[in-house]
């Protein structure tokens, strides 16, 4: 034990005289949790809007507030031509029309459903799917006001004979955050202990000190403990400080225990280090590392459902998927964030996980001790 201590040691004198490195490990996490958490949002704001009322009604000019009284949407063109929408469209001042037919404030008064025509521009699908719903929204809260208020025996008060009451669990206002900052506390713990231990064993090579330590009294096993026990400690304390950057600057609730979090954590942190290892072991300079240790993040990354849901993959990616490690941890996190489940519930992602990082972790080490031999 004396010996690893030494070897802690001086690890962690040899990081910290790096302030690059320094900057790495407790500064660069911060800023890409500030930055990536404010740029990556599932809500579509201000999405430009035109209106064509051909009716100009009492009815149609609250609907059209209705629509301006909301983030979601920015009124840009209010016209009676429903060719505006079009060329507003075309010249990029709409991305979305509303064509509200003549007699809608009659028909809404005497009792046939009055129709109102949704124009999307569907260049950006994701984007044109979510506004369509956000516009769905605002027309039936408006229907259901107008419901509400309808005097006896108009049609407005039989236009909703059953109500549906809606309730969100977990996240009721729908807050993109709440979703994605957990995600974005997994891709930070993988980028940095794959990075931070593949670039440093390829340095103690390039600089010659690997070698050094060969002809010294520590065996295989201490060197190994050495070298890994500080990268281990420094990734729980970047996990630390994105989980209070997570839940003092955005406000994310932490539902489940800290303890599970970091026990998960512990268990996924053998697959990133095990892959630092192995990529020290086939990469010759830090250059090389580098680039190989990018290549399996990207992987592991848009593999993982944190940018594209794995559900509306292909059914060869959704099988290719069980490969990524950061699947089943991504899945953890944000059960432990946002429901709060004990890892006793979660079995059927740790337990894959665990597998994979036990076999990644001994692989790489299995190669690293070769090829000290």
């Amino acid at each position: 034990m004396r010996r690893i201590y030494f070897m802690m040691k001086k690890e962690f004198r040899q990081i910290f005289r790096d302030p690059p490195m320094v900057a790495i490990i407790f500064v660069m996490p911060v800023v890409q949790m500030l930055v990536l958490s404010f740029a990556i949002t599932t809500e579509i704001k201000h999405v430009k809007l035109a209106v064509a009322d051909l009716d100009n009604g009492v009815a149609t000019r609250a609907i059209t507030r209705a629509f301006a009284n909301t983030d979601r949407f920015d009124v840009n063109i209010v016209t009676d031509d429903p060719a505006a929408v079009k060329e507003g469209m075309r010249s990029w001042d709409a991305q979305v029309g509303l064509v509200i037919l003549p007699g809608f404030g009659r028909d809404l008064a005497r009792g046939p459903a009055p129709q109102v025509n949704i124009v999307m521009d569907g260049v950006d699908g994701n984007a044109a799917s979510v506004a369509m719903g956000y516009a769905a929204g605002i027309l039936q809260d408006y229907a259901e006001k107008s419901a509400a208020g309808a005097p006896a025996g108009a049609a407005g008060r039989g236009a909703f004979p059953a109500r549906m009451q809606e309730r969100m669990w977990y996240n009721p206002d729908l807050d993109s955050k709440n979703y994605m900052v957990p995600g974005i506390v997994v891709v930070l713990l993988t980028i940095l202990p794959m990075m931070l231990s593949a670039m440093s064993l390829v340095k103690e090579k390039e600089i010659g000190t690997l070698e050094q330590l060969q002809v010294t009294p520590l065996g295989r096993r201490e060197l190994l403990a050495g070298k890994l026990t500080p990268f281990l400690i420094l990734s729980f304390i970047e996990l630390a400080i994105v989980t209070v950057v997570a839940v003092l600057a955005f406000g994310i609730t932490m539902s489940g225990s800290y303890a599970d979090l970091a026990l998960a954590a512990l268990v996924y942190l053998a697959t990133t280090i095990g892959l630092g290892i192995f990529i020290s072991t086939i990469t010759g300079t830090q250059q090389q590392a580098m680039f190989v240790a990018w290549f399996f993040m990207m992987f592991m990354i848009l593999m993982s459902g944190f940018f594209i849901p794995i559900e509306n993959m292909p059914p060869f990616l959704r099988r290719l998927t069980l490969l990524n490690p950061m699947r089943y941890f991504l899945a953890v996190v944000r059960d432990l964030f946002q429901k709060g489940t004990p890892l006793s519930s979660l079995w059927k992602d740790m337990l894959p996980m665990g597998l994979y990082g036990l076999a990644i972790f001994a692989s790489g080490v299995m190669k690293f001790r070769k090829r000290l031999g």
